[in-house]
């Protein structure tokens, strides 16, 4: 039997939500789940929004989930942001809950354009000025990112759809709102209307600049750096690095920190590692957290961890005797895009450390397990999965698995990774699980 494909829209109840969840239901192909959290921040005007979704989701027969947030001051720093890690968590979990593996987002090119410009002026770089992504990594898409609000709300008019009005977004305080109302229309009296596209534009090609750096720094990284045995080093030599454009030697050293160091190096520090190893004398070292440590040795440069073998930051190794084994690895907070980068490795997997049951244990696969596969809301047979990714007869049963203190399945490597523990935008700590080769 196969299952109907599911999708959780994001609806407030103003115009963009309410065009998006028409061109969700107009597409015909996926069932809807409308998913709405009340932030309380308006008083009664929140409650009459909720109220108008809930209304709207039974009149079209959709299945809808409302949900309540931490009461906050709306005028308080940081409220947008917190107001939107915390609804974003609430979809994260509406979509475990009903089995949707994508949420789909009502931004729209206006919102491009304004914070292609937000970011300009807080002095993003290139992965920053191309703005909003059609996808994300965790599973968020946003259908609607190429129309302009002036079409969609003509066409609310035109089909009679009503939507409500958020007066908040009319208030200047924020910065959103100031660049929407105030710079906007100025750039827009000087260079006419058209730069509201051309600023669009700008962001797409930055979208395309970025693709292509990170293509070539993961391409040269595959090359040119070399890990070292044990708690060794990684290495790379200078002159090749010291040749390429500076734009892509900061890629580099970024990549190199998130995927290989679990470190998240700002841009000052980028570039005190690049100077370093362009300019640096043979003995030159920089420090660059969680004590690992860059250091020049002539034609080389080599990132070097000073922690004690066997132990990072005071987890233990769990080892299998005999063969293989598993690394455990304690490590600080690390954004949710980094653990899939670290999982797409396939030898490796981040878990929350608050919500792990912790010894772990790495014992051999058998007929009867069952796992919960990381985006779904309910267990499968082991068996299922691993005739789903393909494996072998011959390969399925004496695999390695990772399993917590209560023994629930946690991770088969190279496989797939359960639902349980997961990294998100408010993990404190992380704990890295490596599998290591036999020896």
């Amino acid at each position: 039997m196969r299952l109907e494909p599911v999708i959780v829209a994001a609806v407030s109840g103003g115009p963009d939500s309410m065009y998006l969840l028409h061109r969700l239901l107009s597409g015909k192909k996926d069932r809807i789940v409308v998913g709405h959290l009340n932030h309380g921040a308006r008083g009664r005007d929140s409650e009459r929004d909720q109220e108008f979704v809930e209304r709207i989701a039974e009149s079209l027969r959709l299945e809808h989930a409302i949900g309540k947030g931490r009461k906050r001051n709306p005028a308080s720093p940081g409220f947008e942001k917190e107001a939107r890690i915390e609804r974003h968590e609430f979809l994260r979990r509406l979509a475990a809950k009903t089995g949707s593996g994508r949420i789909a987002l009502a931004h729209t090119a206006d919102d491009q354009v304004e914070t292609v410009l937000m970011r300009f002026f807080e002095g993003a770089g290139i992965g920053g000025l191309k703005g909003i992504p059609r996808k994300s990594e965790d599973g968020i898409v946003r259908p609607i990112l190429d129309e302009w609000r002036e079409d969609i709300l003509k066409y609310l008019k035109r089909h009679m759809i009503p939507c409500r009005t958020d007066k908040s977004n009319f208030d200047t305080r924020f910065e959103r709102n100031w660049v929407r109302h105030v710079l906007l229309p100025l750039l827009e009296k000087r260079y006419g209307k058209s730069v509201r596209k051309r600023i669009f534009t700008l962001g797409e090609r930055f979208r395309e600049i970025d693709d292509y750096l990170e293509t070539e720094a993961r391409k040269w990284i595959r090359r040119n750096v070399k890990s070292g045995r044990g708690s060794g080093s990684i290495t790379l030599r200078r002159i090749p690095f010291s040749d390429l454009p500076s734009v892509l030697r900061i890629r580099i050293l970024q990549n190199i920190g998130f995927d290989r160091l679990g470190l998240s190096p700002n841009e000052r520090l980028l570039m005190a590692m690049d100077r370093s190893i362009r300019d640096g004398g043979p003995s030159a070292r920089v420090k660059i957290g969680k004590g690992w440590e860059l250091s020049n040795r002539y034609g080389e440069t080599m990132f070097v961890h000073h922690g004690k073998p066997g132990r990072e930051n005071g987890m233990p190794s769990v080892r299998k005797d005999g063969g293989g084994g598993l690394v455990v690895e304690a490590r600080g907070k690390l954004a949710p895009a980094l653990a899939k980068r670290v999982a797409a490795r396939g030898n490796a997997e981040l878990f929350d450390a608050a919500v792990l049951k912790l010894p772990l244990a790495l014992r051999p696969l058998t007929a009867g397990d069952r796992i919960r596969p990381f985006g779904l809301a309910s267990e499968k047979k082991v068996k299922e999965v691993l005739i789903d990714r393909k494996i072998p007869r011959g390969e399925r049963w004496g695999r390695p698995a990772v399993c917590d203190a209560e023994g629930t399945l946690l991770w088969i490597p190279g496989v797939v990774r359960s639902a349980h523990a997961p990294v998100t935008a408010r993990t404190r700590k992380t704990v890295l699980l490596k599998l290591s080769p036999p020896k």
